[in-house]
């Protein structure tokens, strides 16, 4: 459905000539049009794009605001960029409509990450989680297959609770959970389909039973089913710590990177007030 939405939004723009929403929000930027850049800058956050293009996006959203003197809707932009490029800046020469509200969210942002959590249940389900400071994403899947088999059962879900995939208690399983934003975008992510987690069994059969069970296959069912992500995954490094207990199995993690991006280098400020 999403690769479906990306290629009608592409033929529109390419057929009546519209300019992407990112495009025209710099345009009305430069053209000091900041109310109605900013309605752009939300838009074009609701469509396909780049990690990149989102940095920009939420940055230039922010500037749009901070120059409006909509100080609190500023820092709230802000900090969601920080939340995504947590080495974001702004230039010292900008005055205090712009640092006011960006200092207080890179306060405010001090420490805090989102964490994408998959567990292993009891009765075997697979549930993932994601704790995220500010409400960015607005969707979480996890993808479960038996090892070996040729594609995954998936849910999606509210970033608000667990999402869960039944499997079989007695078989270890591979996973696989992203959370994306309202465009569709992949912004937190644990493991991937080329390298899904191992997630062992939480039930131990006895050995006749195991041997008979290896010669059998059982299918994962699982009633909200959908392909995997059909555009390609922002690399994450994802630092990952196991708990086996009796609960269940748990791979937590926390999202961090190499290295930051680096934000366009287009400074759009020279001719702000």
């Amino acid at each position: 459905m999403r690769a479906l939405t990306f290629m009608f939004w592409l033929f529109a723009t390419q057929a009546w000539g519209a300019e992407p929403p990112l495009v025209r929000a710099e345009q009305q930027f430069d053209a000091l049009e900041f109310d109605a850049a900013a309605t752009s800058f939300l838009e074009a956050l609701e469509g396909p794009g780049t990690r990149v293009e989102r940095l920009q996006a939420w940055r230039g959203l922010a500037l749009a605001r901070a120059f409006m003197g909509q100080r609190q809707e500023a820092q709230e932009a802000f900090e969601v960029l920080l939340l995504l490029e947590p080495s974001a800046q702004v230039k010292d020469s900008l005055g205090p409509k712009v640092q006011v509200p960006f200092r207080a969210a890179r306060a405010a942002m001090e420490g805090q990450r989102a964490t994408l959590t998959v567990t292993r249940l009891p009765d075997g389900r697979v549930s993932a989680v994601l704790a995220q400071p500010r409400k960015v994403a607005t969707e979480v899947m996890v993808a479960v297959r038996l090892p070996g088999a040729a594609g995954f059962s998936a849910a999606v879900g509210s970033p608000s609770g667990p999402v869960s995939v039944k499997a079989p208690p007695a078989r270890a399983v591979e996973a696989y959970a992203v959370a994306r934003d309202a465009g569709g975008l992949v912004l937190f992510e644990q493991g991937s389909p080329r390298a899904p987690l191992r997630l062992e069994a939480t039930e131990v059969l006895p050995a006749a039973v195991a041997s008979a069970r290896d010669a059998a296959t059982f299918p994962i069912s699982e009633t909200a089913v959908e392909e995997a992500p059909r555009r390609a995954l922002w690399p994450y490094v994802v630092g990952g710590v196991g708990l086996a207990a009796a609960a269940g199995v748990v791979l937590g993690v926390v999202l961090t990177r190499p290295e930051s991006l680096a934000l366009p280098a287009a400074d759009r400020t020279e001719r702000l007030p």
